[in-house]
């Protein structure tokens, strides 16, 4: 009988090639296409097999407490997969080490001055199934297809962006990036290369796919840590964005924090302050607001809109201003938000687990747990909350109150990478 522990492993199946499940206690062999299948036809059982999953309580309690279900082994082996690593400009990656973000994995000496780190996930595939005895709707996750939709492979700064000449980068020990509208901050990561933008609406639907899978709960603040807003600080607009980056190195690609020493903000005393890491994400909330692309909103002044629109279109690109005017060209979707402000009680979710807001009544502890900024002009989109937003951060923060050419201190961004990687050795990375 072979020994499944140690069967050597592949990167890719044929639909015709066999995996094995567990079917009411018992270890069966299915075929790639039957699985795929038997899971669009709706075989909860099957899936929970295959794939992990959340319950979104958003209309059934208001503890933000949802648990998880299903095969956390596979999002375990998923989370495996993700982590920090070393990017040249022309896409050449080397895995840093897992446990400290200062060293190759192989252990040679990490010099970031060839490269940017950043983040990288393998695809995730998922989608959204309403169990029809509880009424609840399931966000279910996987590394394989499981029907529904899927996060295209991420690589996005583990830092946030920071200037290196004209060149938007993603470094440690740098000062982050702001006062820039997006279009130059995009711009920007452009110097790079044709494959480099900055983080899209996908990305941010990933960040909060994280922290559900590891904690069954989308409160990042009492999950992970607070962040650089600390638990009182709400009268510090500067402090904060003077702090440099790469305070998480040495937790690497771990979910957690790190006690920042920041001790007064307006004469007060900062409690339980903490740079934060989401899988090797530094401080995507809490510290500075995020530009994001793939997503914006329509303005009531535009006669073709009425302000109410979210349009989410694809492409390694910024909209034009004829778009901007109506609606994007080419593959898009079109959601409605809401032009008012509020703590987040409901998203859209849908089939695509749309993360925009569709009813207020939460709080800081309850339901989402994250605030909603908006009104009917304002088009771009910001995500995560600037560290004097205080108890409104987190993952699902989004504020779309401003207009394109808007640029401010506290509105920053993070690099992003659109091509492929082709992964090697620390070693080989520093001697090409």
């Amino acid at each position: 009988m072979k020994n499944l522990a140690t069967a050597a492993q592949v990167q890719s199946i044929l639909r015709t090639n066999s995996i094995l499940v567990e079917v009411d206690g018992s270890v069966r062999r299915i075929t790639l296409d039957k699985l795929i299948e038997s899971i669009n036809s709706g075989d909860t059982q099957l899936l929970r097999s295959v794939a992990w999953g959340v319950p979104i309580k958003q209309a059934q309690q208001s503890s933000p407490a949802w648990g998880r279900e299903g095969n956390l082994d596979m999002w375990k082996l998923f989370k495996e997969q993700c982590g920090r690593y070393l990017v040249k400009n022309n896409g050449h990656a080397a895995k840093l080490s897992k446990t400290n973000s200062g060293v190759y994995a192989d252990g040679t000496t990490l010099d970031e001055s060839i490269g940017h780190v950043l983040f990288h996930a393998p695809r995730l595939y998922f989608r959204v199934i309403t169990d029809a005895v509880s009424s609840i709707p399931y966000l279910w996750m996987s590394l394989i297809p499981i029907g529904g939709h899927f996060i295209e492979e991420a690589n996005i700064g583990a830092y946030k962006g920071s200037m290196s000449g004209s060149a938007l980068t993603s470094r440690s020990g740098a000062t982050i990036a702001g006062s820039k509208t997006i279009t130059a901050f995009w711009n920007a990561a452009q110097v790079n290369g044709k494959d480099w933008g900055i983080i899209n609406y996908q990305h941010k639907q990933l960040m909060i796919m994280l922290l559900l899978s590891e904690y069954g709960n989308p409160n990042a603040q009492a999950m992970v840590g607070e962040g650089l807003t600390g638990t009182n600080n709400g009268s510090d607009y500067t402090t904060p964005l003077a702090f440099p980056t790469g305070q998480t190195k040495s937790l690497g690609d771990a979910f957690g924090a790190k006690s920042h020493p920041w001790t007064t903000s307006g004469g007060v005393a900062v409690q339980n302050a903490s740079d934060v890491s989401i899988l090797g994400i530094e401080n995507p909330y809490a510290q500075q607001w995020e530009f994001t692309q793939g997503i914006y909103c329509g303005s009531a002044d535009n006669a073709a809109q009425d302000g109410s629109e979210v349009f989410l279109y694809e492409g390694n690109r910024l909209p034009s201003s004829a778009e901007l005017a109506s609606h994007p060209t080419g593959d898009y979707r079109q959601l409605s938000r809401l032009t008012s402000s509020g703590y987040m009680q409901k998203v859209i979710l849908g089939e695509f687990f749309d993360i925009i807001t569709a009813a207020h009544g939460g709080g800081g502890t309850s339901y989402w747990t994250d605030y909603h900024y908006a009104n009917n002009t304002g088009q771009v989109v910001y995500w995560g909350g600037a560290a004097f937003n205080g108890a409104s951060c987190g993952l699902g923060c989004a504020y779309s109150n401003y207009g394109w050419s808007d640029s401010d201190a506290h509105f920053g961004s993070r690099l992003a990478y659109y091509g492929k990687l082709t992964v090697m050795s620390g070693a080989q990375l520093v001697a090409e």
